[in-house]
Order: C-alpha cells, then sequence, then structure tokens
C-alpha cells in the first residue's frame, strides 16, 4: 500500500486531480501487484481495461493509436509465435525452454499501445526493458514479471510521456 500511496502522491502533484486519473492509477497499481505476485493474468482483465478506454479519455489522434496497436501486436505476437515454435521443438528433442513472452504481454501491450500512442508509448517501452534489465541484474532470476515493468513504464510515461520522448529526442539529434 506504500507503492500505491507514493504513486498517488507523485501522479497528483504532476497532474490536477480528476477521478479518470485516479482510475488510471489505480488500474496500473493492482496490475502491476497481480503480475508480480502470481504471474499470471486472468481474462477478467478485459473489464477493467474496456472501462479504461470508456471513461479515461485521452488526447491521442485515433489514427497514431491504432498504427501504435498495430505495430506492437505485431512485433510482440510474432515474438510470441516464433518462441513457442521454438520451445516446441526444443521439447520434443528434450530440451525444455522457458517461454520468454506470454499472451498477457501480448494483450496489454497492444491496449497500452492503443491507450497511449506512438511517443508515450516508445517511453514506456524504453522504461520497462529499463526496469527489467535492472530486475534482472538485482535479483539474480531469469523470471521476470514483466508486466510489472510495463505498467511502471506506462505510469511514467502516462504523467510525462511527451516531455521525456522530445527531449531524448532534442538530445540525440
Amino acid at each position: 500500500m506504500k507503492t500505491l500511496f507514493f504513486m498517488l502522491i507523485i501522479t497528483f502533484l504532476i497532474k490536477p486531480f480528476q477521478l479518470s486519473t485516479l482510475y488510471v492509477v489505480l488500474f496500473l497499481y493492482f496490475l502491476a501487484k497481480k503480475d508480480y505476485v502470481t504471474m499470471y493474468i486472468e481474462k477478467y482483465w478485459i473489464f477493467p481495461s474496456i472501462l479504461l478506454l470508456c471513461f479515461c479519455s485521452n488526447y491521442v489522434p485515433l489514427f497514431n493509436r491504432v498504427c501504435t496497436s498495430l505495430v506492437f501486436l505485431l512485433v510482440s505476437g510474432t515474438i510470441k509465435i516464433i518462441r513457442t515454435e521454438l520451445i516446441g521443438k526444443r521439447m520434443k528433442e528434450g530440451r525444455l525452454m522457458k517461454k520468454w513472452i506470454g499472451s498477457a504481454d501480448v494483450c496489454f501491450f497492444t491496449f497500452f499501445g492503443f491507450y497511449l500512442g506512438m511517443e508515450r508509448m516508445l517511453v514506456a517501452l524504453y522504461i520497462s526493458v529499463l526496469l527489467g534489465f535492472l530486475w534482472i541484474v538485482y535479483k539474480k532470476k531469469h523470471i521476470l514479471p514483466y508486466l510489472s515493468c510495463l505498467s511502471i513504464g506506462v505510469w511514467i510515461a502516462y504523467l510525462k510521456g511527451y516531455t521525456i520522448f522530445y527531449f531524448l529526442i532534442n538530445l540525440f539529434s
């Protein structure tokens, strides 16, 4: 609960108090916590996700949202399909490998891509990869609750995604 309190304080220092902002923070916190504890997301998470799209308006143009969603679906879906085929071949050979990316990861990549748009989703992706790398180095485990890292990245991108994106663009140009 300290983490939720911390997220709420930081969020409302940056953004004005609105029920939609509160819902976004609660959604991301409980999604991250569920993935961290169980490393499994049930299908009933579809309902809070649809509510997020309906009630938490976003100022991203629809074309940008759809294109971003399709790009992340294509990339993450391809990774899942290719990796699953490799796992099947290795199981037949007697060498078992862990899954690399789960169905929930693919679904929420697509969903967050639709919700945030390209600029902020790229920021969320960069932050989540950095957090995932730090998790592996710090915990010395190769199993990662990646949706938790992605939720933190989405939270930061939701707050200051455009600022970070254009700062990085100007920094590297």
